[in-house]
């Protein structure tokens, strides 16, 4: 009896416990082959991913056929008969570079995951095609009828969306741009070309945060070939700040001359005239070139196979010439240095207080930022500092409620912040409370073309108010701005298009000129010879204004 019950047992949990279902899936790269999406030699591997191994990993790899494009793989799955699993092909050309495809099965919700229903025997199954999405392959082109449809899509956004569309260039003139190059769209047009008939009007409306943002899936397919330097702007100069491939090939402080036979001069003109700006603030457009010179330069002029640059090294009074080899976007993108600094330092002996904020931008943390505001000025009060030194150079902005927290301790007498009562930020046109222990000394703020956004505000309302002096480079941002800026993908080609939404955000002044930010009492710029001996020279100055005084 008990002998029938166990083996009774066994039986049904046999049925209950999770089974090994042997599934074969098969590939077919031919089609790819013959769409020349893929070259004969090209070296790639094929995975299958899916709910069965979480989406991710190598260990469910096909092998290719000794013949054709025809790639296998019988696995062991766990399940049972009737179950549903879920899966799709997935490329990697190259280390690293994963391919997934693209809306395999339409009628799926699903993300387009192609479905499979397991059986209790071996699973054949029919040869696959991988479904590819746009970018699969270099150089990246669209049918006209797509391009058009983004571009239309485009300019729904904008004209749809923008709250202050023509400030800065009259609708008339933004209308012919946009009918002009919808006209230009040719047949089978490659993805920068594209790009750049978009740049050239968003560029035009004057409004620094409205821009248009790459695909990242963009960068799995284009040629690691981007300019190999590290800009920095020196006046009507572009410096050599560093070698981004890690050598020192190129001498830091070098004046850049040429770029592949086209004076440089030229070249940053060109890349200027397609960069977005508050109020086409030129220095802010200066700054964003050096800033992102190479994937500018990329998007602009395509990606050579090297780059042939003139420049004149340091102490040198004859221009040299070489070739360099260009680097990935990964080398590109360690060389962007981005840093937030909260911090108070006290200089010559305590009689000088450095307050650096580089940032804004604490929007899930006020609370913090006003902590933090608070302790700096309990300190400055405490140990009777009367110079400070304001540092918000690099400061792209951020939340409205920590710049006009630290403005009321600035503030001479109670004001408001904003012009007029902005939706959340409703209070901000109220006066603004000023603590017991407000500042009541000498304050020098540092500022130079990476000033943005909220930062311009509160740098506005400090020039209108003649709280302190300037020192450094005009900001790049004015007194006003728009702002909340979404980023809608156009529906063919994935680009973003980022653009300001809901109003138009204004410092309560009056009489200050749109089109300018904030321009510094003390200009100071880094010269060759400073960024060769690493001097901040900005700073020196600012100390040396505090000193006289």
């Amino acid at each position: 009896m008990r002998a029938s019950l166990l083996s009774l047992l066994l039986y049904l949990l046999a049925f209950t416990v999770e089974a090994q279902i042997q599934v074969c899936f098969q590939l077919n790269l031919a089609p790819l082959e013959q769409k020349q999406l893929l070259s004969g030699d090209e070296d790639l591997r094929v995975y299958v991913r899916g709910s069965f191994n979480n989406w991710q990993g190598t260990s469910f790899e096909l092998t290719r056929k000794p013949r054709g494009r025809i790639y296998t793989g019988t696995f062991d799955l766990e399940g049972l008969p009737g179950d549903t699993i879920s899966f799709k092909y997935v490329i990697e050309k190259g280390e690293g570079r994963f391919f997934w495809e693209d809306d395999p099965d339409p009628s799926n919700p699903d993300h387009g995951n192609r479905r499979l229903v397991l059986k209790d025997s071996l699973l054949l199954l029919p040869e696959a095609r991988f479904h590819t999405g746009p970018y699969f392959a270099y150089p990246v082109v669209f049918p006209k009828e797509e391009l058009q449809a983004d571009f239309k899509q485009f300019r729904t956004i904008l004209e749809g969306t923008h709250p202050a569309l023509y400030d800065y260039t009259e609708k008339a003139v933004l209308d012919s741009l946009f009918d002009s190059n919808y006209e230009a769209i040719q047949a089978k047009m490659d993805f920068r070309s594209f790009l750049m008939l978009m740049t050239e009007i968003i560029s035009r409306v004057g409004c620094g945060h409205s821009s248009l943002w790459i695909p990242g899936d963009y960068w799995k397919v284009a040629p690691s070939a981007l300019f190999p330097l590290k800009l920095l702007p020196s006046g009507d100069q572009l410096l050599v700040s560093d070698n981004l491939d890690g050598s020192k090939e190129v001498p830091v402080g070098s004046v850049l001359l040429s770029v592949n036979g086209e004076p440089i001069a030229e070249v940053a003109e060109h890349l200027e005239s397609l960069s977005s700006s508050d109020g086409l603030i030129q220095a802010y457009r200066r700054g964003k070139v050096a800033q992102y010179f190479a994937v500018k330069y990329a998007m602009a002029y395509g990606f050579p196979d090297s780059f042939r640059i003139t420049y004149l090294a340091p102490g040198e009074e004859k221009p040299e010439e070489k070739v360099l080899q260009p680097v990935s976007k990964e080398q590109v993108n360690k060389g962007v240095v981005e840093h937030n600094e909260l911090s108070l330092k006290e200089l010559q002996q305590g009689q000088v207080a450095l307050l650096t904020i580089n940032s804004f931008a604490y929007y899930g943390e006020v609370d913090m930022f006003k902590s933090f505001i608070d302790s700096v000025f309990q300190v400055v009060d405490r140990n009777g500092i009367d110079r400070l030194i304001l540092d918000l150079r690099g400061n792209g902005g951020g939340d409205p409620f920590c710049s006009s927290y630290l403005w009321g301790y600035l503030q001479p007498n109670p004001v408001p912040y904003f012009q007029d009562h902005y939706g959340r930020y409703d209070t901000l046109a109220n006066n603004i409370p000023q603590p017991v222990n407000h500042y009541k000394g000498k304050l020098y703020t540092l500022i130079d073309d990476r000033c943005f956004s909220t930062t311009g505000h509160f740098c506005g309302l400090l020039k209108y108010h003649r709280v302190g002096k300037f020192v450094g480079s005009e900001t790049g941002a004015t007194y006003t701005c728009t702002g909340n800026a979404t980023y809608p993908a156009l529906d063919k080609t994935g680009i973003m298009v980022g653009t300001a939404r809901v109003m138009r955000y204004t410092a309560a002044v009056k009489g200050m000129d749109p089109r300018q930010g904030i321009l510094p009492d003390h200009p100071v710029e880094s010269t060759q010879k400073d960024l060769i001996n690493g001097r901040d020279t900005v700073l020196e100055y600012a100390l040396s204004l505090a000193s006289e005084q």
